[in-house]
């Protein structure tokens, strides 16, 4: 008697313990894809429907299918959802206000075309606009960049930091070369979809900018070109999809 209470005690204790824990099916696919959330129907050796956390359903033939696994979840952690590795594209827009002495203020728009290597990796080339107000020769720019974004979580809501460096181009005279460019961000992201994100945060920028002074007796008073490093804090508000 005092033996099946035991078993009955350590039954209950380990049901406790999983359900505090809970479990999520996790599939493999061999493209190296991760899916995880609840398996809602198999047909053996055909096909396998599953349920994401944020209600998305993806239907898997078997055949491209690595493995199928039981994981566990944490209390209160809610893991990424829908397929981690491929094509990921971002669109941004931004404000920036201007900081030390050639800082200027700028819209800011960014296209992002990338790959996601996994729930954190994510790089790319993109392309933008800059719209800058303040005394200077040039008012728009076209940057060509690339950019790299860690997301520190595999959560629905992680932190991320996001790095970018490329040159921008004068829309103002002929698309000629203005200078180097430079950007980080620092922020949040949502998870809003099977395959889409939401990004806020803050970042700073540096632009290399072509600007003029008057000139002098030992320039005959032309204007004197230069070339000056403009920086920028600014507020970023992105969608990934």
């Amino acid at each position: 008697m005092h033996r099946i209470m035991l078993l009955l005690c350590l039954l209950l204790v380990t049901t406790g313990v999983c359900a505090q824990k809970g479990y999520q099916d996790v599939i493999y696919l061999k493209n190296g894809s991760v899916v995880r959330g609840m398996v809602v129907e198999q047909v053996p050796g055909v096909s396998i429907k599953i349920e994401t956390p944020d209600r998305s359903v993806f239907v898997f033939a078997m055949a491209d299918v690595e493995r199928i696994t039981k994981e566990t979840i944490e209390r209160g952690a809610v893991a990424n959802a829908g397929v981690s590795r491929g094509y990921q594209g971002l669109v941004a827009v931004g404000y920036g206000i201007g900081v030390k002495q050639y800082g200027l203020d700028r819209a800011k728009v960014d296209v992002v075309n990338g790959y996601r290597s996994g729930p954190h990796l994510m790089a790319g080339l993109g392309f933008g606009l800059r719209a800058y107000t303040g005394d200077t020769a040039a008012t728009l720019l076209v940057p060509l960049f690339v950019q790299v974004r860690f997301h520190f979580l595999d959560r629905k809501i992680t932190p991320y930091l996001a790095v970018q460096g490329g040159t921008a181009f004068d829309a103002n005279d002929g698309f000629q070369t203005m200078g180097p460019l430079f950007g980080g961000e620092l922020g949040v992201s949502i998870r809003s979809g099977k395959r889409t994100m939401l990004h806020f945060g803050p970042g700073f920028e540096l632009q290399s900018l072509r600007t003029y002074r008057e000139g002098d007796y030992a320039s005959r008073y032309r204007p004197v070109e230069r070339q000056v490093n403009s920086g920028a804090v600014d507020i970023n508000v992105g969608l990934a999809f």
